[in-house]
């Protein structure tokens, strides 16, 4: 049977096509590495990549999470262990001054310590992370204590994802740290800046049993803070036990998709070789095929 000329122009350009085709897809493999470049390479693969570039998406999304919250609880726990500290300090002072050993002069200057720690407590207590306010629950751009102590933020718990379905607490609802609840009111306690400007005005007018009343009161507020940085610690605890799950999922996860999209380098190379290899010669006999002969000229 003869064969046209126009389907040995056909049978050559179809296996230029194959062989070029081949040759493509190899190179393109080792120039990016990846053994699914697209949904025809495998669709399986390429659905089950997909899934595994979405959890890595969601696993960096809930460590940013983390590591804000951490961020606010650690400024949290400075501001909480700066306001411990000043509540030694005056717990110190009152212990010191609640006797007879010091005159007025000695009691004057320690007021005046005194007035210093309340503007720092104040301040501490107004302490903010990322241009929002430790303390105040959700009222995040408003200071929640004020010079005269009073709380003005509110009772807000702000929750961050950090894990799917998981969902932590990364303030402190710290209004019962500055001001007494209403039972604590009624078994005569007061607020911490309160108890402070009972220690100051004590000492500016040398009233030890008022420098001995603020001195239990002082007991009463370091208890509280010390509660607060317990708790503090118990979610911080919490976050960063998930963050180290979260890490070693991702990597896990990011092996799993390496396994299902990337290309073996050697046997990319190889074959990237053998195409080409197949290219030229397809390209030389099909040259061949086409040139016609004198015979078939005459013919």
């Amino acid at each position: 049977m003869r064969i046209s000329d126009r389907q040995r122009y056909a049978l050559a350009n179809s296996r230029v096509d194959t062989a070029k085709s081949d040759n493509t897809v190899m190179l393109e493999q080792l120039s990016t590495q990846k053994r699914i470049n697209r949904v025809s390479d495998d669709p399986i693969g390429m659905g089950q990549a997909l899934k595994r570039k979405t959890q890595i998406n969601n696993y960096d999304q809930f460590i940013k999470n983390i590591e804000f919250s951490k961020g606010f609880l650690e400024r949290t726990e400075a501001s909480l262990q700066g306001i411990t500290e000043n509540l030694m300090r005056a717990k110190e002072l009152s212990v010191s001054l609640a006797n007879s050993t010091y005159g007025p002069s000695s009691r004057e200057a320690a007021a005046l310590e005194i007035r210093e720690m309340i503007e720092g407590v104040v301040s501490l207590a107004n302490s903010t992370y990322g241009n929002r306010y430790l303390f105040g629950g959700f009222r995040t751009q408003t200071p929640p204590v004020s010079r005269e102590g009073g709380f003005m933020g509110d009772d807000g718990a702000i929750f961050l994802q950090i894990d799917d379905g998981t969902f932590r607490q990364v303030n402190l609802q710290a209004r019962n740290l500055f001001e007494p609840s209403a039972d604590e009111r009624e078994d005569g306690h007061f607020g911490m800046i309160h108890t402070l400007q009972i220690l100051n005005d004590a000492l500016n007018v040398n009233d030890i049993q008022g420098i001995q009343k603020a001195m239990e009161e002082l007991d009463f507020q370091l208890d509280k803070t010390t509660s607060y940085q317990a708790t503090l610690g118990a979610i911080y605890n919490a976050i960063d036990e998930t963050s180290k799950k979260l890490e070693l999922n991702r990597e896990l996860t990011q092996s799993d998709l390496s396994r299902i999209e990337d290309a073996d380098t050697y046997k990319v190379t190889s074959d990237f070789k053998k195409t080409e290899s197949v290219l030229q010669s397809t390209l030389m006999a099909s040259n061949k095929l086409l040139q016609p002969s004198l015979m078939n000229f005459l013919q």
